[in-house]
């Protein structure tokens, strides 16, 4: 885990508790309603606040981020709320992702800093799982971010983005201001892969929950090898 990183976010957060308030992001909103249905994963989740309110719209939320603070204040949030959400205090180096785990992700103002975080969500994704992600634009940016503090670096070139969702299926892209910031949103689909459907392999990582495992998820890891 990065100290540095870890540092810098309880000291972020611990200065600024719900900055922008309670209300979940904009862009969720206005997506919510075409995400897949089911198990959902919030990387760099902050304060919990676009997980909890997929949690009352009936999801079932994982969500981790390095800062113990945030992950404090989403417990506390879920809890007031009277929701359930499965909170993990580490970076995305420790999170471990199963291949076909969730039917959605979400990943909002965070930047994966290693390019190939990007993959290993996309395979965490089931046959038509969506991806959810918005960031800040590098015309957002108001100073350098020297290179040893590249955990702060939440800001996206122009198609930066693009390269690393080979495969994906863009229903919404956009770069540009959104009241008054300057933004990345985008909004992708896992395909569904006809070996995949052949094999019944949509629903695996469920039941490897269930019965450790299984027949389903040993065929998907031959067809990824492939």
């Amino acid at each position: 885990m990065n100290v540095d990183a870890k540092k810098y976010w309880n000291s972020y957060y611990e200065e600024h508790a719900f900055a922008t308030g309670k209300a979940p992001l904009d862009f969720l909103l206005k997506m919510q309603a075409r995400m897949q249905k089911g198990r959902v994963l919030d990387v760099a989740m902050g304060e919990g606040i676009n997980s909890v309110y997929l949690a009352q719209k009936g999801y079932k939320v994982d969500g981790f981020d390095i800062s113990e603070t945030a992950c404090r204040r989403a417990r506390e949030l879920a809890r007031d709320t009277g929701v359930e959400l499965t909170i993990k205090c580490t970076d995305m180096d420790m999170y471990l992702l199963g291949i076909m785990q969730y039917d959605a992700v979400i990943m909002t103002y965070f930047k994966p800093s290693v390019l190939r975080y990007y993959p290993e969500l996309i395979k965490s994704l089931k046959q038509g799982g969506t991806l959810l992600l918005e960031s800040y634009h590098v015309d957002a940016l108001e100073e350098a971010i020297p290179k040893e503090e590249s955990y702060r670096d939440c800001y996206f070139n122009t198609n930066e983005l693009l390269p690393n969702l080979r495969g994906m299926l863009l229903l919404y892209y956009h770069e540009g201001k959104v009241n008054g910031r300057q933004v990345v949103r985008c909004f992708a689909k896992k395909p569904i892969d006809r070996h995949a459907a052949k094999f019944d392999l949509f629903d695996m990582q469920t039941k490897q929950d269930k019965q450790g495992k299984s027949q389903q998820l040993e065929l998907a890891e031959k067809l990824f090898k492939k």
